[in-house]
């Protein structure tokens, strides 16, 4: 298995896979019900009675406003987010950290602070961040009032993306528009 396996969690389809480089967008009834669904596809919450929840490997969530720490400039959010992950090198999680952080459309703002751009850049960034864990599965949560991960993310210019399966999950309908299939 090589991504997201979900089978008998309530509120989704009976059987839900996600495989490395597919996109899908799941539509919840409650913030409460997304929250437990993102805790369950991270691992932070064990799944009901007879519920299947596989992922292939490494899962990272990109909270609704991105999960930046605030007193790290972008870059050094991403490098974190790195190091955290990985053993490795500062200069190696630097350099590898500037190219995902490049490749998320971020080159202008690597030496702001999070409370310094804006809220889709801030949701850009936390992607940037995870990625530096090199993920199977990274789980998008979503709020009202920010830009829509459809409008942001650009998965044909950045192959980092289509290394994973994403999840997005929002309580929106019209908040899926720009991933290829909602649920």
């Amino acid at each position: 298995m090589d991504g997201l396996l979900l089978e008998g969690v309530p509120g989704l389809p009976k059987r839900l896979r996600i495989d490395v480089g597919e996109q899908r967008a799941v539509v919840m009834p409650s913030t409460a019900a997304a929250r437990q669904l993102a805790d369950l596809v991270v691992g932070a919450e064990d799944p009901p009675a007879g519920a299947v929840v596989k992922a292939g490997g490494t899962v990272r969530l990109v909270p609704a406003e991105g999960g930046l720490l605030p007193h790290l400039t972008v870059l050094g959010n991403v490098i974190h987010g790195h190091r955290v992950a990985q053993p490795v090198t500062k200069r190696a999680a630097e350099e590898q950290s500037l190219v995902k952080a490049t490749r998320c459309g971020l080159a202008d703002v690597l030496n702001r602070y999070p409370h310094e751009i804006t809220p889709g850049r801030r949701r850009l960034a936390g992607v940037a961040r995870a990625l530096g864990a090199y993920p199977r599965v990274i789980v998008l949560e979503d709020a009202n009032g920010l830009p829509t991960w459809g409008s942001l993310l650009r998965i044909e210019h950045n192959p980092d993306l289509s290394s994973a399966a994403l999840l997005l999950i929002t309580t929106n309908a019209t908040r899926t528009t720009g991933f290829l299939d909602a649920e």
